[in-house]
């Protein structure tokens, strides 16, 4: 527990007391002294009461001021939900954060590298696993914690205290860092510098909304030559220039909201080499994430979060995600770690009643909104851990925050973590057998890594019902297919085949995943046997998508076309659906955004379809039945990439839901007749 952290920003409370820094006059010794000792801090650090703090931490608690909510003068009130205050927001200094201290610490670590003796001299509260330098940074984190003015006093200070250095602020769009982004900051910095220190340095060669230059003119047989410190912050966009940075030379690289990058991958590849000269590394990368601001880099930011190694980032040990034990990631700020509210007079984190405090919120938002798309935007924008950070939600309709809540349940729960068996369909005696397989594996990652066996494996979730006879009744079950283009692709593109159990009346449970197959042999006909095995093993149907593909063309090869669901027609009125045949005879196309739209409508209303309640009351959802647990990576991560899986259940709801309404239109015509006589299963 931290005590007296007011030591660490004794010069900014004197500045807020008096209006100045230091009482003696410009130009005496002791105004030199003293601003010589304050950028030395700034540049090294700050050590007091055995403790010490890195100087870009000194510099942002004395030299950068923020806007910070002022609690002293704030009103509270009392609600169900929580104990509510309204406050304002004052230009201030800011407050000694724990969080902070250990946040400028891995920037000091990853950069210069440490000894192990005084690394563990500073008590951390991360463990850092590789102590070495020459490191960059990678960091996720929850909304509101500052990381703007953090980013902008960094680039100051290295701007002031290392002449010739470049500073590069890296957006993919200019709304991050003007006119009142990060890049705004630092011009602001860098003015107060001016304005209240002795660092003043003139702009006269380069003093642009994007580009900061300290230098001035002076002339020499009548020419203007440019002298000083020449230090520099340039702001870059990287949308459409994913090789912005290239030649820039910088020694601090700031990627701000990586998550917005569309190109994040192919930015920092291209921009490392400005921060390296062979063997060295001459500059540091710091790529930030905030939850909420994930959009369409939140697959590449999530992989470089979680693998930080590979990226030459400075590894964490995650403490903060579930089922995490031995993994490494990046620097994660969770929404209980200086929570404004609940943080003490030293800095300190109140943790569990800021915990408490964000679950009574959730579960409000949870009990009163209609929409569960509301929890999972909350949840996202203040996440407790990195899987909630990267939940997508702004282009992602289905129910997040169940699905990974769901999820987390399988990891967690030994009796459900194994449910599901691997193996292949083999004939024995002229009949479809399942045989279980130690050596045929699942494909367990979204993106797999070059090398990845990708040859996948059949998994049985529950077997195929027989009646009496010992046969499984036909059309119980419905086989959806989202096929591979190529036998041959540079791609990581996979076959995926799950197999639905329809609702029906003897057979319980119903209405949920069965079987999957997801997969990418060698050779193409071999993922199209093992599928239409599958079809056979269930006695049913393969509905699959027909803009891409040789799933017609393997059937007609082997004399499986009875195996094909006829081609797709829907047409509702009531409910503005119009879904017509393309001539195609089988399959479903889904080549238009509006039929993509449309199927995912049907997965979202399919997922929060109730199924009861459990012992203890809480509802149960069909996605409560999925037990494949890269489908609910999928269902979480979704927006409108390449999602194999999502897009194998997309085409099993088209064919669901044409066969209601195929059955539905059979019952009228047959209801004065026979239709107390119909099989219903």
């Amino acid at each position: 527990m931290w005590i007296n952290t007011e030591i660490f920003r004794e010069e900014a409370r004197h500045f807020q007391k008096y209006g100045y820094y230091c009482p003696d006059p410009a130009g005496t010794v002791n105004y030199q002294r003293y601003w010589e000792e304050q950028l030395k801090r700034c540049k090294y650090g700050y050590v007091s009461g055995g403790k010490r703090i890195t100087g870009d931490h000194y510099n942002y608690l004395n030299f950068s001021q923020i806007k910070l909510t002022d609690e002293e003068n704030s009103s509270s009130l009392v609600t169900k939900a929580r104990k509510k205050k309204s406050g304002k927001k004052i230009i201030t200094f800011p407050d000694f954060w724990d969080f902070d201290y250990d946040y400028f610490w891995t920037l000091e670590i990853a950069e210069n590298g440490i000894k192990e003796k005084d690394y563990k001299d500073l008590s951390l509260d991360i463990k850092i696993l590789n102590l070495g330098g020459g490191q960059h940074v990678i960091v996720s984190k929850a909304r509101r914690k500052g990381f703007s003015f953090k980013n902008a006093s960094k680039c100051a200070n290295r701007y002031n205290h290392t002449k010739g250095s470049v500073s590069l602020i890296g957006a993919y769009e200019s709304k991050y860092l003007y006119p009142r982004g990060t890049m705004s900051m630092v011009s602001d910095y860098l003015n107060f510098y001016n304005e209240a220190t002795a660092w003043s340095k003139r702009r006269q060669a380069i003093d642009k909304v994007n580009h900061k230059r300290a230098s001035y003119f002076q002339k020499q047989s009548n020419i203007n030559i440019e002298k000083g410190y020449k230090s520099e912050v340039i702001a870059v966009t990287f949308k459409d220039k994913p090789d912005a940075a290239r030649g820039k030379d910088a020694s601090l690289i700031l990627f701000e909201e990586g998550g917005t990058f569309e190109n994040l991958k192919e930015a920092f590849w291209a921009t490392k080499p400005t921060v390296e000269d062979g063997d060295y590394v001459t500059g540091q990368i710091v790529i930030f994430g905030t939850g909420g601001d994930m959009e369409c880099g939140t697959i590449d930011f999530e992989d470089m979060f979680n693998n930080p190694e590979t990226y030459d980032m400075i590894p964490i040990e995650n403490r903060w995600d579930e089922h995490a034990d031995g993994l490494s990631c990046g620097f994660f700020f969770p929404v209980y770690n200086n929570k404004v509210g609940f943080i003490d007079e030293h800095g300190n984190s109140l943790a569990t009643e800021a915990k408490e405090s964000e679950i009574a919120i959730r579960d409000k938002i949870r009990r009163t909104s209609k929409d569960p798309k509301n929890i999972d935007m909350y949840i996202t924008e203040y996440p407790f851990n990195p899987r909630e950070a990267f939940m997508q939600v702004s282009t992602n309709i289905f129910p997040v925050a169940e699905l990974n809540d769901w999820r987390n349940t399988l990891r967690s729960n030994n009796s459900l973590k194994y449910v599901g068996v691997h193996g292949e369909l083999v004939y024995v005696d002229n009949v479809v057998s399942f045989r279980p397989n130690k050596d045929l594996k699942p494909i367990t990652k979204l993106n797999p890594d070059k090398g990845t066996d990708l040859r996948g494996c059949i998994t049985i979730y529950q077997t195929p019902y027989k009646d009496e006879e010992g046969k499984t009744p036909y059309g119980m079950y419905i086989v959806a297919n989202d096929p591979y283009a190529h036998d041959k692709s540079t791609g990581v593109s996979l076959g995926a085949t799950y197999v639905i159990k329809k609702p029906n009346m003897i057979s319980k449970p119903d209405d949920f995943i069965v079987a999957s197959y997801v997969g990418r042999p060698e050779i193409q006909d071999i993922y199209n046997e093992n599928m239409f095995k599958l079809a056979e093993y269930y006695n049913a149907k393969i509905g699959f998508e027909n803009d891409r593909g040789d799933v017609i063309g393997y059937a007609k090869r082997y004399k499986q076309l009875h195996r094909l669901m006829e081609e797709v027609s829907i047409i509702d009125k009531r409910n503005n659906i119009n879904i017509r045949g393309l001539g195609r005879n089988w399959g479903t196309s889904i080549s238009t955004p509006e039929r993509k739209g449309q199927g995912n409508i049907f997965i979202r209303d399919w997922l929060v379809t109730p199924r009861g309640k459990d012992e203890d009351g809480n509802r149960i959802l069909n996605l409560h039945m999925i037990y494949d647990e890269m489908l609910l990576e999928e269902l979480i991560k979704y927006n409108s990439g390449n999602f194999d899986r999502v897009s194998a259940l997309r085409v099993g709801m088209y064919h669901m839901q044409d066969s209601f309404r195929k059955e539905t239109k059979a019952a009228e015509l047959s209801f004065s007749s026979d239709f107390w006589e119909r099989d219903f299963f």
